[in-house]
């Protein structure tokens, strides 16, 4: 993966001075507690935000949001639309409306921490331990087995356990993917060569199939065809056949 792997830290806050203010005390706290991150972008403006994120796509990233921003969009928005983009993040809100906080429900958008700026000396405080509690989190999903991938079904973000995930292939639908599970497949908008990112076990052997190469039950090379743990069969192209053979060896020693 990257070669910095240290978490980002993106703030987007329209007020200059309160932006340099969190600027400083972030910094502050990562050096005082030695936190593996250091900063994406900082910005007023949330489409700068936006286009930033969606050009480095960071591995993990960990983003304080003003909510009430002097632009078309709030900071519950800019959430909403950071989630879409579908990178690991944190967000945590920094805020003097706390009557806002519902509609956070609203759109769905899993806040880690609501700040209020009103309490000025208890700021660093409260970035110092939310950071640290972010910088945690991320630690442990990276050391829990069960990851989870998360994929947009209509308005609602569903998350899926890797472990029971089989395989997914390309719907009759344009623009449409479905996701085989042990208990049942699930239709969504996206586009298959997007699937192989959200997770390293996800393997395109076909322009129409991404298998989870932890489910692959065996390999025909003859007829060039996979049988997933559940029985169901999957197509398997002639370079996809010659890797699975070296990857399945390697599971099987």
């Amino acid at each position: 993966s990257d070669v910095c792997s240290s978490d980002l830290v993106y703030i987007c806050e329209d007020d200059t001075k309160q932006l340099q203010t969190l600027q400083q005390l972030v910094s502050k706290v990562i050096i005082d507690r030695q936190l593996d991150m250091g900063f994406g972008l900082t910005s007023a403006d949330p489409h700068e935000i936006l286009a930033h994120v969606k050009s480095q796509q960071p591995t993990q990233a960990v983003f304080l949001l003003d909510i009430a921003l002097n632009s078309d969009i709030n900071g519950i928005q800019l959430a909403s639309q950071i989630r879409d983009l579908g990178i690991r993040s944190k967000i945590i809100f920094v805020t003097t409306h706390t009557e806002l906080s519902l509609t956070v429900f609203q759109y769905q958008v899993e806040a880690l921490d609501f700040i209020l700026k009103d309490f000025p000396d208890r700021l660093y405080e409260r970035l110092n331990t939310v950071l640290r509690v972010a910088q945690e989190r991320f630690k442990a999903e990276d050391n829990d087995q069960n990851s989870y991938i998360q994929i947009k079904i209509g308005e609602t973000i569903r998350s899926l356990d890797v472990q029971h995930v089989l395989f997914f292939e390309s719907s009759m639908s344009p623009h449409k993917i479905i996701v085989h599970l042990d208990d049942g497949e699930l239709e969504y908008y996206g586009l298959l060569k997007d699937v192989p990112d959200l997770n390293s076990d996800f393997y395109r052997c076909h322009k129409s199939y991404v298998v989870n190469l932890t489910r692959i039950r065996s390999l025909d090379k003859r007829y060039r065809q996979l049988t997933m743990a559940n029985g169901e069969t999957v197509l398997c192209s002639a370079a996809a056949s010659r890797y699975l053979v070296r990857q399945i060896g390697k599971n099987n020693r």
